[in-house]
């Protein structure tokens, strides 16, 4: 905290605009209602209602994770995570959202972006045992859109990851992936995005 208080005092000017990765969508609503087939979402969504309050796992690794992976504003995460939480203060908010959750800054005080698919989110809680989706699965019905879009992640931002040398073994796993499979997943994350647009729509 000593060390994120002082990062924010010189750099939060530039916080208020960081956008390295480009993300410019709309943070879902079921970052307020809870309303989502993803059980890990819905929970730790649902128990921030009730208490305001999430451990440091949920914060990065589910809501975090997810906002990033989806491309949302870092802008726009930031100002949820200051108007959810109970403990928010801009000093310790803003360098763990911006910097350190959606890596907007591209590494000012991070050395890589936190991201996973749902096996990383299986490993770290029992959410995955009720919920609709698979974890291991990237495409079709019931494919967690954690891991169909954190393949997309690596996709989308390839040549950047690639320049990191924490995240190259990441990158070079995208070789494992047919150019089918690859399709297919750019395919279904492209429909998840529509279906979270439709929703807001309605």
């Amino acid at each position: 905290r000593e060390f994120m208080h002082h990062a924010y005092v010189d750099f939060w000017h530039e916080w208020e605009h960081d956008n390295g990765l480009d993300a410019n969508e709309r943070l879902p609503d079921f970052y307020w209602n809870g309303e989502t087939r993803m059980a890990c979402v819905s929970r730790v969504v649902q128990k921030l209602q009730r208490s305001g309050h999430a451990h440091h796992i949920e914060r990065l690794m589910v809501l975090g994770n997810f906002a990033l992976l989806f491309g949302v504003n870092p802008q726009a995460v930031d100002s949820w995570f200051l108007e959810t939480f109970i403990d928010a203060l801009p000093w310790v908010v803003t360098p763990n959202v911006v910097a350190m959750s959606q890596f907007a800054d591209l590494g000012r005080i991070t050395s890589k972006p936190y991201i996973s698919g749902g096996a990383y989110v299986s490993r770290m809680g029992d959410d995955c045992s009720n919920c609709f989706y698979d974890p291991k699965l990237s495409v079709g019905e019931r494919a967690c859109p954690f891991t169909t879009l954190y393949w997309d992640f690596l996709m989308r931002h390839e040549e950047t990851l690639a320049r990191n040398p924490r995240m190259v073994m990441q990158v070079r796993n995208l070789k494992r992936l047919s150019p089918e499979t690859k399709t297919a997943i750019r395919n279904q994350a492209k429909q998840l995005k529509i279906g979270v647009s439709e929703k807001r729509a309605k």
